[in-house]
């Protein structure tokens, strides 16, 4: 995970609005124990695209881990969600 963390935070800085890579970098995080530091980075992911559902997935799975449950469910809704709109689209 430290590998990955370093190889997000290279491409990150030359793409930062890059919410898919903000997502797979909180996952590093998690794996690396570093519960809000992730959690953080899933909401930037989230700002940059609502729409991403891995990104509330991840949120909503760190939330769970930090015993806030009633906000991971929030997240596990707004995942849902964020699928249905995908589902319209295609």
């Amino acid at each position: 995970p430290q590998q990955a963390l370093e190889a997000f935070d290279h491409f990150l800085a030359a793409q930062p609005d890059h919410a898919e890579a903000l997502a797979k970098k909180a996952e590093s995080l998690e794996k690396l124990g570093r519960l809000n530091e992730a959690l953080a980075c899933c909401d930037q992911a989230i700002g940059k695209n609502e729409g991403l559902t891995m990104a509330w997935l991840q949120k909503g799975g760190l939330l769970n881990k930090l015993n806030r449950h009633a906000e991971a469910i929030d997240c596990f809704e707004q995942a849902l969600l964020a699928q249905e709109k995908k589902a319209k689209v295609s």
